[in-house]
Parts: C-alpha cells; sequence; structure tokens
C-alpha cells in the first residue's frame, strides 16, 4: 500500500488489496487533494461536499495509519532512519480491514482538518489546549486510544481513534478547524483561517489507565472529551453526581 506521493511511504501488500485501496480510497480523494494543493494560502472560497470530504477523510485515515505502520518503508532514508519517528504502539485489526474491503471507516475514529500558514509566519500560540485520551480498558479489553497529527501543502490533519467515546473538538466549535469524519458535511475550506498545530493537540495516554465496565463507559461518555474535561476525575466521579 502507498499512502501518496507527498508522504513517500510504503506498507507491504497484495496485489489485489492495492487494487481494492486505489479504487476506493486513491481515485475518490485525488481530485479533493489536487484542489487543496492548488488552493494554497488563498482566502477565495473553496467549497468541498459532503462526498468529498468523506473521500478525503479515508484518504487522510490512510495516510495517518500506515506512515505511523511498524512496517512502513519510508522512501527518504534520513526518515526511515529517524529513531524518534512515531510508530503505532499497536495495529488493531478494524484499522486496516477497511482498507482491504473497501468498506466504511471504523466508527471509532475521527478526522480533523486545519489550514496552514504556508509562509510559516505563524507564531507559537501563547496559550495551548490539549484534549487528553485515557488509557481505557473496558471489560478486560484495551481500547487503545490514540492520535496522529501530520500535513501536506496547507492542511495539517488528525485522525483520533476513540471508540465508545465522543469528542467534543474546540476547533471545530468556533470554525478553526473542520471535522471530516464521522458525519461529514459540507465545509468551506478557503473559509477557515490558518491555524498553529501547536494551538491545539491530543495527549494520548497522559493520564494511565483507566479500567471500567462497559456501563461506566456510557455514564462517562456522557461527557464528551474536550478541552474542559478531565478523564480522570470523570472516572472518580467529579463530573456527574453519584446519584446521578
Amino acid at each position: 500500500m502507498t499512502s501518496d506521493a507527498l508522504f513517500g511511504v510504503h506498507v507491504p501488500a497484495c496485489e489485489e488489496c492495492n487494487a481494492v485501496l486505489d479504487t476506493t480510497i486513491e481515485k475518490p480523494a485525488k481530485p479533493v487533494v489536487r484542489q487543496l494543493l492548488a488552493h494554497q494560502s488563498s482566502p477565495d472560497e473553496l467549497i468541498l461536499t459532503a462526498d468529498e470530504c468523506a473521500a478525503l477523510a479515508r484518504w487522510l485515515l490512510k495516510v495517518g495509519l500506515l506512515s505511523a505502520h511498524p512496517a512502513a518503508e519510508h522512501d527518504h532514508p534520513g526518515v526511515q532512519r529517524d529513531q524518534d519517528l512515531p510508530k503505532l504502539a499497536a495495529v488493531r485489526a478494524e484499522w486496516l480491514d477497511w482498507m482491504r474491503t473497501g468498506s466504511a471507516l471504523p466508527t471509532g475514529f475521527s478526522v480533523f482538518i486545519t489550514r496552514r500558514d504556508l509562509r510559516g509566519e505563524d507564531a507559537e500560540p501563547p496559550q495551548k489546549q490539549q484534549i487528553v485520551l485515557p488509557r481505557l480498558i473496558v471489560d478486560g479489553e484495551h481500547r487503545n486510544f490514540m492520535s496522529r497529527s501530520f500535513g501536506f501543502a496547507g492542511v495539517n490533519a488528525t485522525i483520533v481513534w476513540h471508540p465508545g467515546w465522543p469528542i467534543e473538538h474546540a476547533q471545530v466549535d468556533v470554525g478553526r478547524a473542520a471535522r471530516l469524519w464521522p458525519d461529514p458535511d459540507e465545509v468551506d475550506f478557503g473559509a477557515l483561517p490558518p491555524v498553529h498545530p501547536k494551538e491545539m493537540a491530543f495527549w494520548d495516554g497522559s493520564i494511565g489507565v483507566v479500567a471500567v465496565s462497559a456501563e461506566q463507559l456510557e455514564r462517562l461518555a456522557e461527557h464528551p472529551l474536550s478541552v474542559d474535561s478531565d478523564p480522570a476525575t470523570a472516572f472518580f466521579g467529579n463530573v456527574y453526581a453519584p446519584h446521578e
């Protein structure tokens, strides 16, 4: 599988899988990616339909997963030798099965995009926001919550795996980012302002292990993961009253 020439990374796959990937991911996303590359830093309107957002989400999710796959081979030798290059600690079957079969994206994923300043002149934000992703174990099963952020010309993308616990994204709420998945909707990419990649980030597994039952997770999920929430606080009962 090849993520894209922009990223120069490959993961071994059979001919049949590559054919499915090309038909269901690469070809639908190619015209959308070309629009974004041509748009650059223009403030002009660039409307992406719901279908185009869904196609872009599939392609970005594929790029994010394959570029961090333990078996990934990067075209650039310096990147391949980089010991600090992020790698997925685990690779769940459902993260890759949809690529092989051409099926819908797993419901546990979210895909977000922001615009990036191509001139590199945006100052680092004085205040940074974080959304904490807990190391969640549900009825003995590790859910492997994780995020990956990466970019290409004019676009920053973040993919997040968070099955069973919704996300309330502060930048989406104020028009500084767009959610491509789930529930893709029409987006005017040209209306998004340039956003520094450090303005908001996801913190993976920064509060230790949270072990709950499926029933407890349903209660926790009533309070979406957000910059204003703390999964550890929710777990210990300080977000909702014990009698609720």
